[in-house]
């Protein structure tokens, strides 16, 4: 039985290597492709007064183009462990994470909290996705919002006949594609295992009529052995 890992790169290719380390089968086939937007008009060079990163494809745009020293002199918020990953490899930044991985944990931070109109913020964020960040900041600061990047569809390539023993699924545009192509593939949306990133994917893969759900936030090693022994368990 297969694991197919959905993810965008770089994360399926991570989440693949951790299931073969686990003796696990993978098939990394990403129903997602990046494509990274140019800014129409370059960066400052000074920087602001806080940096908010809500994803690692934003971060690592930011950092391949428009990054510049004096930048790391402002205090970074990263919504979680894999966006805050490629700013703590490049260094020079001072970087602080939510309790809760999620727009609302970030929202809830006291950086956040405290946030005063005079204050510079740039959102390091794409096209497409969940808006609650820069709606919420929009009237409360002088926010400049980076779309870096947008999501673009990417077909997989594997063969129907595949059996597969769970569907490892990073965002609601993965899901989107995923339940696109059911059908075609011939998976049982009541049979095969979903693997959801978060429970907001969950809950939307629910609506869809998908019916073995596990959430799986982290992507160590720890989180994802634990998910394969409970989808061992039942089959």
């Amino acid at each position: 039985m297969t694991h197919w890992v959905t993810y965008s790169e770089p994360s399926a290719s991570r989440l693949a290597t951790t299931l073969a380390a686990l003796g696990q089968s993978s098939l990394c086939e990403p129903v997602t492709r990046i494509e990274v937007l140019p800014l129409p008009h370059p960066l400052p060079t000074t920087p602001p007064d806080l940096l908010i990163a809500l994803s690692q494809h934003a971060v690592a745009a930011y950092l391949a183009n428009h990054y510049r020293t004096a930048h790391s002199a402002a205090l970074t918020l990263a919504i979680g462990p894999a966006t805050a990953a490629g700013l703590i490899e490049h260094g020079g930044f001072e970087i602080r994470q939510p309790t809760r991985a999620s727009s609302e944990g970030l929202l809830a931070m006291p950086e956040l909290v405290g946030l005063r109109a005079d204050q510079t913020v740039w959102l390091l964020t794409g096209q497409g996705g969940r808006d609650l960040v820069a709606q919420a900041l929009a009237e409360r600061c002088k926010l400049q919002r980076l779309d870096l990047y947008r999501r673009q569809k990417r077909a997989p390539d594997f063969s129907s006949r595949e059996s597969l023993s769970a569907i490892w699924v990073g965002s609601i545009h993965g899901l989107q594609q995923v339940d696109g192509h059911a059908d075609t593939l011939k998976i049982d949306r009541q049979r095969t295992m979903l693997v959801a990133a978060s429970a907001r994917i969950a809950d939307y893969a629910q609506r869809l009529a998908w019916r073995r759900l596990e959430v799986c936030e982290a992507s160590d090693v720890q989180a994802v052995e634990q998910i394969c022994k409970r989808i061992n368990k039942h089959g």
